[in-house]
């Protein structure tokens, strides 16, 4: 059964940390990110850091920076 249920969770609490790391990373970005890019983005980092075994195929936009 490859079906995964769609899920809400409430990051209400954490709306105005969210808005502002969203606006830091679009300074810079090349590509503007959404808020969901940005949840995903934070999530494979952790995974990385604490389930390094764990390969996570990414399907957001990319963050890249300008090179000046």
């Amino acid at each position: 059964m490859n079906y995964t249920p769609q899920t809400r969770i409430d990051v209400t609490d954490y709306r105005v940390c969210i808005d502002v790391l969203l606006e830091k990373l679009n300074e810079d970005s090349v590509y503007k990110m959404c808020m969901e890019d940005l949840i995903k983005l934070l999530i494979e980092k952790a995974m990385r850091e604490y389930c390094p075994d764990v390969v996570i195929v990414k399907n957001r936009k990319r963050y890249e920076t300008w090179k000046f």
